[in-house]
């Protein structure tokens, strides 16, 4: 095929009807991600008695499985250019059946570790090829095309934790587990058999090298937003991992408590549209500054929680502050940055992110061990999660811009 067939196949294939399908599929795909890896509060109770765990090493196995999940994910993104596209979603597929079969065997803490850090390597492989690649397929339509795709995070976390509580009434953890991750691995094998790159985007591929790099991580505005990118997601990693043991030592019915999380995602699926919209007419910066500030407030007063009605108050916040988030964040750094590269740019501010997740949960978990309560690890988180909002403002505000 020549260069200008290449072309016009690509030209073709934008906005297609194939297209649409990819984003269905990807939909599905981050449900049953976001669903096994961001429910993990909902199942960690049964994690830590089905494997005798201490609380330290539950929290643990969250920091170490989100670290992995976003270091993977955006490794993949800085050099996606230079894999073939299918096998990459068909071996995250073999992964993902790889760990659900793998959990009916271990036995120990180590066990547990290396089943989860399959988990994250596979999910954040097919994490990243989702949101690299839907955008290639898009071009008058790619805004509702990503604003759709990402509402399958949205999706897992409202509606998985009904998922793990219905299986909990009826199998043991590991059959739960077993059948959830399965599920996972089915949905990204079906999705591998249409899963490819639009015709002639080899035209277009990044070239991503040691130069390019350079380049980037030299930037100290680039570096500046990349610190506070993954600072302002702290919260929303300690939240997925123990918000339940949060709202339970409030008093707070566990029942209750383990569907909180699902609201947060409900919540968060309005907001990614709404932030959206509102942020094109607005500002994106400003918007999302004061909406990731909301979720810090009520970080917060999340340890004074005692009744329903305040509890979903709360959450509401943490929706808004969580989809906005979600929206907004490669709008603006694209913006600022440009979007040559885009899919390493994006690897790289998704690979920083892992600090923060395998960080934040175990200095939570720490201090309130030396504390006996919620209270001053989620005042420093708030504070944590206000500086990052700050640095990322400034680094990704324009070159001729004053201040924050």
């Amino acid at each position: 095929m020549t260069r200008t067939e290449e072309s016009t196949a690509r030209e073709e294939a934008l906005d297609s009807a194939q297209g649409w399908v990819l984003v269905a599929l990807g939909v599905c795909m981050l449900t049953t991600i976001w669903g096994t890896l961001f429910t993990f509060t909902v199942y960690a109770s049964r994690l830590s008695t089905a494997f005798g765990l201490s609380g330290l090493q539950v929290s643990s196995v969250f920091s170490i499985t989100t670290a992995v999940f976003l270091i993977s994910g955006g490794v993949f993104g800085v050099v996606a250019a230079r894999f073939p596209l299918r096998p990459v979603v068909v071996a995250a597929g073999v992964g993902l059946a790889t760990v659900a079969a793998g959990f009916q065997i271990v036995d120990s803490y180590v066990g547990v570790l290396a089943v989860f850090a399959l988990l994250g390597m596979t999910a954040g492989t097919a994490f990243i090829v989702v949101v690299s690649l839907i955008p290639q397929w898009f071009d008058a339509y790619e805004g509702s095309a990503m604003g759709i795709t990402l509402t399958g995070n949205g999706l897992g976390v409202l509606t998985f934790p009904f998922v793990w509580l219905w299986l909990f009434d009826r199998v043991d953890f590991r059959v739960a587990f077993a059948a959830v991750t399965g599920t996972a691995a089915l949905v990204v094998l079906v999705s591998s058999l249409v899963y490819r790159r639009p015709p002639g985007e080899s035209i277009d591929a990044p070239d991503v090298d040691f130069k390019w790099l350079r380049w980037r991580v030299g930037d100290t505005r680039f570096l500046v937003a990349t610190v506070g990118y993954a600072l302002l997601w702290a919260w929303y990693y300690v939240l997925s991992s123990q918000i339940v043991d949060i709202l339970t030592a409030n008093g707070i019915d566990a029942a209750v408590a383990a569907g909180a999380f699902g609201i947060v995602g409900g919540v968060s699926i309005v907001a990614r549209v709404g932030g959206g919209f509102i942020g094109d007419h607005v500002g994106q910066r400003d918007v999302f500054a004061a909406c990731v500030i909301l979720a810090a407030a009520c970080v917060v007063v999340l340890p004074a929680i005692g009744s329903r009605l305040s509890l979903y108050v709360v959450l509401v916040g943490f929706g808004i502050g969580n989809g906005t988030l979600a929206a907004l964040w490669s709008p603006i750094v694209l913006g600022r940055f440009g979007t040559e590269n885009a899919t390493a740019t994006v690897g790289l501010l998704n690979t920083a992110i892992a600090g923060s997740a395998f960080l934040a949960p175990l200095a939570v978990s720490a201090l309130r061990r030396i504390t006996g309560s919620y209270t001053a690890p989620l005042v420093s988180l708030s504070v944590i999660t206000v500086v990052g909002v700050a640095l990322f403002y400034w680094g990704t505000a324009s070159e001729h811009s004053v201040g924050i």
